[in-house]
């Protein structure tokens, strides 16, 4: 509360039962505690029949009041020193823990001599992994490429396949149509052997014809022909026809048996080697499936290796980066104890500067009544002209005095622990 002093107006004069009575003995602390100097400071200007109470109120209140005022101020000087070793206590912690972060952050660079070993092996394992990784692409790229090669050979395969079929195929039709040219050359030897047994027989019927019927028949003509010659003649040449047909016939099923069996030798010979041509592909594609599978097993074990290299450096990670969390918690948990800290230590530092304040108040308003008191300015009895002042409280009305104070006070912060001095202001003046 700000307090004025200043001339009260009449208007505000006339109010002072009031005000005694708003700011009766009920409201307001006991005029133990007060300063009795403060109090002969007022009672030099009051009336010689308010003297003479006030003088004995204060001869029976004097022990007391020096009493409740030193334990007041050692009251508030224990205070003061309380205050100022809380605040070097604060002090000393706000050092220990600007300590504690300065080695925590040195506490870092000893956090990183282990860890750098780690940091090179993994380094060299994601080399490796990436070694493995480039090893199981060439070795897919190989298998790959035995995949194609495999397709290859099996497309030739099946081709030879194939062609050996339609050389089967060939080879029985090439059996097919000697089996019919041999039913054939026995057909034609059957129709000659036919043949000559009729050519015998009408030649034995013709014969006994003649023999029996004796006749002689003479042709006129330029020239005499004899039936034996002409049938003999008929004969050489049915003959030498028929052996020519055989011979031809010979000559011809030989040259085309020749042929097929040239062709069936061909055959035989490329069927021979497509079928080791096939084992070889069969040899090859049995050793390519075993090299095949080699590799398949080779990328599983790797990959297996792989699988579990992440998982355990995966761990080892997991573990680091929960002891940086950790660390980083702990470091949170520092800064917001320091800042509960700083906060603590400010709102002391305020709370002794108010005191301070308030001490300062308290001083002031009581070197102010002291000069007062000490004042040359003394007037006779008859002299003594009542003079009316206020001092007025804001929030609290005003107070009537006998004289108005100086400059300097005119505005002063007051606490409920400044009310008994204007009690007895107050009281004195009634």
């Amino acid at each position: 509360m700000a307090l004025y002093g200043s001339n009260d107006p009449p208007s505000r004069r006339g109010s002072f039962s009031s005000l005694s009575g708003s700011l009766a003995p009920s409201r307001l602390p006991s005029l133990r505690g007060i300063d009795p100097l403060v109090l002969r400071a007022g009672m030099d200007t009051m009336l010689p029949s308010t003297r003479s109470g006030m003088d004995s109120l204060l001869n029976n209140n004097h022990q007391e009041v020096m009493q409740g005022l030193n334990e007041r101020l050692a009251g508030y000087l224990q205070r003061v020193r309380s205050l100022e070793e809380a605040n070097h206590k604060l002090q000393d912690e706000i050092d220990k823990i600007n300590a504690k972060k300065s080695q925590a952050t040195r506490d870092w660079d000893s956090y990183q001599d282990p860890l750098q070993p780690l940091r090179q092996q993994v380094e060299v394992l994601n080399m490796d992994n990436a070694k493995l990784l480039l090893q199981i692409d060439n070795a897919r790229l190989a298998a790959d490429d035995f995949k194609v090669k495999i397709e290859t050979e099996q497309s030739i395969a099946d081709g030879v396949l194939k062609d050996t079929q339609g050389l089967r195929k060939m080879t029985d039709d090439t059996n097919f149509l000697r089996m019919k040219l041999e039913g054939e050359l026995e057909t034609l030897k059957e129709e000659l052997a036919h043949l000559r047994k009729n050519h015998k027989e009408e030649v034995a019927s013709l014969q006994a014809l003649i023999g029996n019927n004796n006749v002689k028949v003479e042709v006129e003509g330029p020239k005499k022909s004899d039936l034996n010659e002409s049938i003999a003649h008929i004969r050489g040449q049915y003959e030498k026809l028929a052996e020519q047909n055989r011979t031809d016939a010979e000559s011809a099923y030989k040259k085309k048996l020749d042929n097929m069996s040239q062709e069936a030798n061909t055959n035989n010979k490329a069927l021979d080697q497509a079928k080791n041509e096939v084992a070889d592909l069969r040899r090859q594609l049995q050793a390519l499936e075993i090299e095949r599978q080699t590799l398949e097993k080779t990328v599983d074990s790797l990959q297996n290796a792989l699988r579990d290299t992440e998982n355990h450096y995966g761990s080892n990670l997991m573990d680091l980066n929960q002891q940086i969390s950790r660390l980083q918690e702990e470091l949170a948990a520092c800064r917001a104890d320091i800042e509960r800290q700083v906060r603590a230590y400010e709102a002391l530092l305020n709370l002794k500067s108010k005191l301070e304040n308030e001490i300062h108040d308290y001083r002031t308003l009581l070197d102010g009544f002291l000069n007062k008191y000490r004042g040359p300015r003394l007037r006779s009895r008859g002299e003594v002209r009542r003079e009316s002042y206020s001092l007025t409280v804001l929030h609290g009305g005003s107070f009537p005095l006998l004289r108005p104070l100086a400059p300097r006070f005119q505005a002063l912060s007051l606490t409920p622990h400044s009310l008994p001095i204007l009690s007895a202001l107050n009281k004195a003046q009634v």
